[in-house]
């Protein structure tokens, strides 16, 4: 009896955790910094905990809505829809999984990382508000609370890239963050209104039956203004200019997991698309509209990060242009998937896959750059080299971490761009030419990166060692990405087809 109550009740513990521990680190942490610490540990893991149950009821039972104070929804007790309700499907769950994953190996690594800071209970506070914000997004089922949990996150991790506030640069990108997130907030409230004022209704299974009866121009608007924003908040191009400030002036550990936020908002975005809005518009419209800005995002991104020397800016931008895999992948998916065309399934399981990869690599890239720069107090490409002298693990995880995601077999980075590359060739040569490119470039630019940076002779440029919890942090990113390179079929039957089937279900209007 007990254990079912865990698992019915998995995803809202998984809400409920982070922000009760936030509460006590930001109460206890003034007794002591130890206390502080502690309890964010424990928080962090039993979110992580629930994650795992949640997931594995997912992946080996059924998915199910969770609603707040009343039975699961069904046709017969329509008024649980009008109830808060979160989705706990396949696609949920690989979205949660990816932020896990990040906030362990962040969470670890903050540990030695930000140990000389003042106000550590803040700081630990902040990052558990962040992880309830963003676990909070992609697991509900109505509009509204997508934007409660879209504030929560906006101004959490706001708040943490300004932590260090003593430097001028973390101030100035926290105040363009806010700025595009607070408008960001005030048109997604805008939308809802609109949409609320039309339907009656935020839920998105009921929205999505009244979008079906009467798809009009203010539906359309509220739609355009939603993928607006969350694709501004994805960093697809052309609104990606607030990631390479953020990614690069928040606090070092915590640069991976303020990227992962990004991913989040793109989880929202697929889910509004297939869940929601793909009965009012044709779904070759709305697949179009991801395939433009995912093209878009690939060669901007590269592009940018060819000309860049400064380390953490160069990988954010690299982070833009994968973004764009996966927005040309769905949107292939959703654009073929009612045409009767097999390469569908194939493409969405490509993206789906690499947002799974990007997200742990991704974050191993962001941490072991930042290792190199806490060790240096250098940020340049052009001052650094010879560092596999005296950081063998270090140079071990960026090269790892490089060949990923440039996508060099046998990574998993190469597992997911070859679903990529077949799925996107069926449907446009020249999109998979664009993706080939793009990769051949990328490979360019992470091989120039490692060799300044670490090859060639001792420049005895270290100025402090690297600490266990630092090692930890990225060695289980490796680990993690190791294993989706040896079993990358396992990690598509048993995580990414479940939350292809998701995607799928909601498209034609099923229910967990």
């Amino acid at each position: 009896m007990t254990l079912d109550i865990i698992i019915e009740n998995s995803p809202t513990f998984i809400l409920a955790i982070p922000l009760l521990f936030a509460f006590l680190t930001a109460v206890l942490g003034w007794v002591s910094e130890k206390i502080g610490e502690i309890l964010f540990g424990i928080g962090l893991a039993l979110t992580v905990f629930f994650v795992g149950v949640m997931s594995f009821e997912v992946l080996t039972a059924e998915s199910w809505f969770y609603v707040f104070g009343a039975e699961s929804p069904s046709p017969e007790n329509i008024t649980s829809f009008f109830r808060i309700t979160f989705i706990a499907d396949g696609f949920a769950v690989l979205a949660t999984i990816t932020i896990s994953i990040t906030a362990v190996a962040a969470g670890i690594y903050s540990y030695s990382f930000m140990k000389d800071e003042s106000g550590l209970n803040k700081f630990y506070t902040l990052f558990l508000l962040t992880l309830a914000g963003v676990n909070g997004m992609v697991l509900t089922g109505d509009l509204f609370n997508l934007f409660v949990w879209f504030e929560v996150t906006s101004v959490a991790s706001c708040a943490l890239i300004a932590f260090k506030n003593y430097r001028g640069r973390s101030v100035e990108a926290a105040l363009k963050y806010m700025v595009l997130s607070t408008v960001g907030g005030l048109v997604v409230l805008f939308s809802i209104g609109l949409l609320y004022g039309q339907h009656g209704v935020l839920n998105y299974a009921l929205l999505r039956e009244g979008i079906a009866g009467s798809f009009t121009f203010l539906d359309k608007l509220a739609l355009g203004l939603l993928a607006v924003v969350f694709a501004m908040k994805a960093s697809s191009v052309p609104m990606h200019m607030w990631a390479p400030d953020a990614y690069g002036e928040a606090p070092g550990s915590v640069t991976p997991f303020i990227a992962v936020t990004s991913l989040g908002s793109l989880f929202v975005l697929f889910r509004l698309f297939f869940g929601v809005f793909s009965v009012g518009l044709d779904v070759a419209i709305l697949g179009s509209l991801l395939i433009v800005l995912g093209a878009l995002s690939m060669i901007v991104g590269v592009s940018m990060a060819l000309v860049q020397s400064d380390l953490k800016r160069l990988i954010a931008y690299l982070s833009v242009s994968q973004v764009g895999y996966m927005m040309t992948a769905i949107g292939v998916g959703l654009a073929t998937l009612r045409s009767g065309e097999g390469f569908g399934d194939l493409a969405m399981q490509g993206g789906l896959f690499h947002m799974l990869n990007d997200g742990v690599y991704k974050a191993l890239l962001f941490l072991s750059a930042v290792a190199v720069i806490h060790t240096t107090d250098i940020r340049s490409l052009n001052d650094l080299g010879g560092l596999a002298h005296k950081m063998p693990y270090t140079t071990f995880f960026f090269l790892f971490g490089a060949l990923s995601i440039a996508g060099i077999p046998p990574t998993s980075g190469f597992s997911s761009k070859l679903l990529i590359y077949k799925s996107v060739y069926l449907y446009s040569p020249i999109l998979a030419i664009i993706a080939l490119v793009v990769s051949i470039i990328t490979f360019a630019i992470v091989a120039k990166a490692f060799f300044n940076a670490f090859l060639g002779p001792d420049q005895s440029l270290m100025k402090r060692r690297i600490s266990k919890p630092m090692l930890w942090g990225m060695g289980i990113l490796t680990v993690v990405l190791i294993v989706f390179t040896l079993f990358p079929n396992v990690v598509v039957a048993e995580i990414v087809d479940p939350a292809v089937e998701g995607l799928i279900g909601s498209l034609e209007g099923g229910l967990p």
